[in-house]
């Protein structure tokens, strides 16, 4: 993935705009796999690249909203529920976690470690 093909990704999901994994999520009430690929990926290309406070805002930004999504899935009075919730969300709450260390931090976790494998 190219710098600017990331920061494209980051964009539509800081803007929930259609096709973003905040989209599917809050939206469609529907976790995507592919949307969450994509936007692990948009960090992990961003962290290996210069860093700004623009960007940092943004990636913060989305990762509080997709944690809050999940947080509200389990909300007996939230009344949308996502569909195709994974049953090992904290797995992929790993790997957004290691692409924050990733991006702020510049700690990269080697992928094999990870219990979440594509």
């Amino acid at each position: 993935m190219t710098t600017g093909e990331a920061l494209d990704i980051l964009d539509k999901n800081r803007e929930g705009v259609e096709g973003s994994f905040i989209f599917s999520l809050y939206e469609e009430c529907v976790f995507s796999a592919a949307g969450f690929w994509d936007f692990y990926d948009c960090v992990m290309t961003l962290a290996k690249g210069e860093k700004t406070l623009e960007i940092a805002g943004k990636i913060a930004f989305v990762y509080s909203w997709i944690l809050k999504e999940i947080i509200w899935h389990f909300d007996p009075n939230d009344a949308a529920k996502q569909k195709r919730f994974p049953k090992n969300y904290t797995d992929y709450i790993d790997r957004l976690d290691g692409a924050m260390d990733a991006y702020f931090r510049g700690v990269f976790t080697d992928e094999k470690l990870y219990e979440l494998q594509r």
